[in-house]
């Protein structure tokens, strides 16, 4: 299987439980749902354990679907899964296709992230909720926290990598889905009360 970096795989414990967050958070069972920018496929894994959900894995890259596609199937879980290649901006769906879209950590590389928040947005079904960002959920005890957000300091020093603060964020998400898209029910969230680490932000469709 792909061997995700250093610090991906300390990231590893925190999946189940962003997951859990989400099933409580929307009531998720059954009907269809895209993990976005899947990446080694944690989430749409995580999510097809604890529910019905038929799971659709979508990324550019094809090594990360391959390694998505095998982690699944050693994961001892028969949801029925699928493995696309595409980009966000033209998901290869029909309108109102999906329950539920979740994407974490991919939105910082994408090109042009209006138009793939628009596709999204024209992909969910009526009564659907998408959750795109980047954080670590609520349900990780405060010590995993402090050394993940730590670790994460430390690797993005190294690389170079930049990501917005959280006013940022607010303002490009606002003008990609209000702006440009013309979606207005949308919900900004941080994950701490300075707007310093989780930036999501849930995007409704109303029934």
């Amino acid at each position: 299987m792909h061997k995700p970096s250093l610090f991906y795989s300390m990231l590893s414990p925190i999946y189940p439980l962003l997951v859990q967050q989400f099933v409580d958070d929307y009531s998720l069972e059954r009907g269809i749902a895209l993990d976005i920018g899947t990446g080694p496929g944690f989430l749409g894994t995580e999510l097809a354990k604890i529910t019905d959900m038929t799971v659709y894995f979508v990324d550019l890259s094809e090594d990360a679907l391959r390694a998505a596609k095998e982690r699944f199937d050693t994961s001892e879980t028969d949801n029925e899964a699928h493995f696309v290649q595409a980009d966000v901006r033209a998901l290869p769906f029909e309108n109102d296709f999906a329950d539920f879209i979740m994407s974490r950590g991919s939105l910082w590389f994408w090109e042009e992230p209006e138009k793939g928040l628009a596709d999204i947005y024209r992909v969910l079904k009526p009564g659907g909720i998408a959750v795109i960002g980047g954080g670590l959920g609520r349900y990780i005890p405060q010590s995993m926290r402090k050394r993940l957000v730590a670790a994460n300091k430390e690797r993005m020093k190294t690389t170079g990598e930049k990501r917005p603060c959280f006013e940022d964020f607010s303002r490009m998400i606002r003008s990609a889905l209000l702006d440009k898209a013309g979606v207005d029910s949308f919900r900004l969230i941080s994950e701490d009360d300075e707007g310093k680490s989780g930036k999501w932000v849930e995007i409704h469709k109303r029934a």
